[in-house]
């Protein structure tokens, strides 16, 4: 129930949690290995050390996105109190909801492939075998496990997290001390530092627009802080530590290095556990409320597209990949949080959030993000907010005529 009156949705707000009681995704989000191969990839934008400033801004505007989104799954007066789904059903049209969702499938697919294309070429490089063997031999097994549902695979998940950590810290460690800091106080050019803090916004849109998924009951604002913390955090220093390998050893190719280091590739394979099955649960989910497939058919179809997706090497197009979540994604947390904002503080009754708010923008990012513009996925942002202002103009100006 908002304060302008009934939205569609759910009769009440979800049991009361705390911030420790759905760390676990959040902290799998943080220490993930894509946080590694996107600080390697920022070193290798800037042929040296990532500059600070860059890592600062992606921080603030990965907790930005975080917070905004996350409100929602907060308890009254705070927020709804609501997973994502029925967020959806309160805020957007069924055709936003439709686009959304597959939007959503199609991100999750990517996530996967990315994954497990890292894990299952590590996985390769240990037992001697062909790539898509290693591939395979991951991920099956991870599907299965997947499908039996998130109890049966919740604890596999923490303790796979906890060897991700445990990587960051090996590979933040390696080095003599006389080596090259992965940051530097210089500012540098404008195009890549928009360009770094885009990579960083793409690292989480997905996550950050499934946040209600996580937050749905959660006490308050502090409980809200303490998640994006322990996910913003955990990713600049895995970012920074994924600087460190490129500058260590000359390359941006996570896997190459570690290669050279069995238990580092051992870790690898731990690693990407906890994400790829985030992955075919969250993609099943998405697929399943827009296609009438059963949850356990969606779930394979996610994950088979992902699967051929890591295959083919999807890992190495990480950084373009986040650039293009970047752009398509986040517009759409701009019309949500307004719209929530004029429900809680106007005290007037729910509008929907309609395609023109959010969709032109998403647009416009992609266009700039092909036509190699940097920073094309905050032009979206911007423009999204100038298309929800435009819209609810237009809707007042209406009202009154």
């Amino acid at each position: 129930m908002t304060a302008g009156g009934p939205a569609p949705g759910p009769a009440g707000s979800a049991a009361e949690r705390r911030w420790w009681n759905t760390a676990g995704a959040w902290l799998a989000i943080g220490t993930s290995p894509a946080a590694l191969v996107l600080g390697a990839g920022v070193a290798d934008r800037h042929d040296g050390p990532m500059p600070l400033v860059a890592l600062l801004a992606g921080g603030v505007a990965m907790t930005v996105l975080l917070i905004l989104q996350g409100r929602f799954g907060l308890r009254p007066p705070h927020g709804d109190g609501w997973a994502l789904a029925d967020v959806l059903d309160a805020y957007l049209p069924r055709s936003g909801r439709t686009l959304v969702a597959l939007m959503m499938a199609l991100a999750m697919a990517g996530w996967l492939g990315f994954n497990a294309g890292l894990g299952g070429a590590a996985l390769a490089s240990v037992v001697g075998t062909p790539r898509w063997l290693g591939v395979v031999v991951l991920g099956l097994p991870l599907m299965a496990l997947a499908l039996a549902g998130q109890h049966r695979w919740n604890a596999l998940a923490m303790v796979t997290t906890a060897a991700a950590l445990a990587l960051v810290v090996m590979i933040a460690a390696r080095g003599s001390p006389g080596d090259q800091p992965p940051v530097t106080a210089e500012l540098g050019q404008a195009g890549p530092l928009l360009a770094d803090v885009a990579v960083f916004v793409g690292y989480v849109s997905v996550f950050a627009l499934r946040a209600p998924d996580f937050t749905a009951g959660l006490r308050g604002r502090s409980d809200l802080w303490a998640c994006a913390g322990i996910l913003v955090l955990p990713t600049l220093v895995a970012a920074a530590a994924g600087t460190t390998i490129a500058l260590h050893s000359g390359s941006s190719d996570l896997v190459a290095h570690l290669r050279t280091s069995q238990v580092g590739t051992v870790l690898v394979v731990v690693a990407v556990v906890a994400p790829c099955l985030t992955a075919f649960h969250s993609g099943g989910l998405a697929l399943r409320s827009v296609s009438g497939l059963s949850g356990r058919a969606a779930m394979v179809l996610v994950g088979s597209a992902g699967l051929v997706l890591a295959v083919g090497g999807f890992e190495s197009a990480l950084l373009p990949w986040l650039t293009v979540l970047a752009a398509v994604l986040p517009p759409l947390v701009v019309p949500l949080t307004w719209e929530a904002w004029a429900r809680r503080r106007r005290h007037r009754a729910p509008r929907p959030v309609i395609w023109s708010m959010w969709l032109p923008a998403a647009g416009l990012g992609i266009v700039l993000t092909v036509a190699d513009v940097p920073g094309a996925p905050l032009a979206g942002l911007a423009a999204a907010a100038l298309c929800t202002g435009a819209a609810y103009a237009l809707a007042t100006l209406r009202a009154r005529g």
